[in-house]
């Protein structure tokens, strides 16, 4: 390999990216809006809920009840239906969840009898469902001891302590994300996404459409080796993605309010590897198509599929089907996801993930090995 060929190659491509506006508005500003725009509609972080309270015993203890439970922003009190309504609320959409009290309230409360309030949760989305049901666990489980303290000493009993109504409460801390918010978790992880899709995208289309127009066949006749015009195409794209890499950073850190717990440093070192893989996934299929709509296709619904079922995006791979494990090791989403949320979200040390390092290492040597042979046959049929 001749290195002053392939500088004047990397020279050549830098030139021309920089010469179409479209391809650089692509490179550039792509990520960060794939990076926005995933990080607010990946989120199960649910607000201001549409919340109807039925009200039958109208005591001092079922207002106040009540009121807690719009003490923060999970609910917003709506118009409550009729008794007879409280299914047709939930299906017109007004509530979301109808909470209804009934009469004796207080009086059960008082005497330290066990009282039922029923509440219907919309279950047509699953997910806010669940969520819905357990805001209301936890607020229901914070102000019932507190509820039943107050009803004590306004009557004037001599011991206003609260009768603990479990013998054994659990007492949980949350680390790396005290307050659960998604876009904590999904932020870094987006990195992983949007660098699975952009790199190759961008490698793909550069070199199809040198094959569409033709001027991909003057190396055939010229003194540059298919490896020099592979990695010419290569490390430009690698260098406009790490300039992407810290747009991410920046845009994670101060729009999202996201700081990176660990080395600054260990993440670029993980991010290049990994975008060497993932662009040598799109020299593989650059090699292998002839058109730009097909290149674009294939890499698109590639690295969604891949980052979003095969990845541990949404659930850890060592709880996935063996099949679903075996398919997320032939991709290098796997590889990274973990190191990417262990350093930014953990403060990890990336010598804990020195073999998904290494994999990764691997990976790119192999899938840039299957590009130049694909390149070899294309070029020759």
């Amino acid at each position: 390999m001749n290195f002053t060929r392939l500088c004047a190659l990397v020279r050549k491509e830098m030139q021309e990216i920089i010469r179409d506006r479209l391809y650089l508005l692509l490179a550039f500003l792509l990520p960060v809006a794939l990076l926005v725009e995933f990080g607010y509609g990946m989120t199960d972080d649910i607000e201001l809920v549409n919340l109807a309270i039925i009200d039958q015993d109208h005591s001092a203890a079922s207002r106040e009840y009540a009121q807690r439970l719009f003490s923060t922003r999970h609910f917003r009190r709506v118009a409550a239906p009729e008794p007879a309504d409280m299914e047709r609320a939930l299906s017109d959409g007004s509530a979301r969840a109808v909470l209804w009290i009934g009469s004796g309230f207080e009086r059960d409360l008082t005497k330290g009898r066990t009282v039922d309030v029923q509440v219907l949760i919309d279950g047509a989305f699953t997910g806010a469902a669940r969520t819905i049901n357990g805001y209301l666990e936890g607020m229901n489980a914070q102000i019932n001891m507190e509820m039943r303290s107050a009803i004590q000493a306004r009557q004037g009993m001599a011991a206003p302590v609260p009768v603990p109504l479990q013998a054994v409460r659990l007492q949980p801390r949350f680390l790396y994300n005290p307050e659960l918010r998604s876009i904590v978790v999904n932020a870094p992880s987006l990195i992983m996404l949007v660098l699975m899709l952009v790199p190759p995208l961008l490698i793909a289309v550069s070199i199809v459409r040198e094959k569409e127009t033709g001027s991909i066949y003057n190396i055939a006749s010229s003194t540059v080796t298919r490896l020099e015009f592979l990695l010419g195409k290569l490390l430009p794209v690698v260098a406009i993605t790490m300039i992407n890499a810290v747009l991410l950073w920046l845009t994670i850190s101060f729009y999202f309010g996201v700081e990176c717990r660990g080395s600054l440093l260990q993440l670029a070192f993980a991010i290049l590897l990994y975008v060497l893989a993932t662009s040598g996934l799109g020299l593989m299929v650059s090699a292998a198509v002839r058109t730009q709509l097909a290149a674009i296709f294939i890499t698109t619904m590639t690295a969604i599929i891949v980052s979003t079922q095969f990845s541990g995006l949404f659930a850890p791979l060592d709880t996935a089907e063996m099949s679903n494990q075996f398919i997320a090791k032939l991709f290098p989403a796997g590889y990274f996801l973990p190191m990417v949320r262990g350093i930014y979200l953990k403060g990890a040390d990336l010598s804990v993930f020195w073999p998904e390092l290494l994999a990764l290492f691997i990976y790119a040597l192999v899938v840039l090995w299957i590009a130049h042979t694909l390149f070899h046959k294309r070029t020759h049929s």
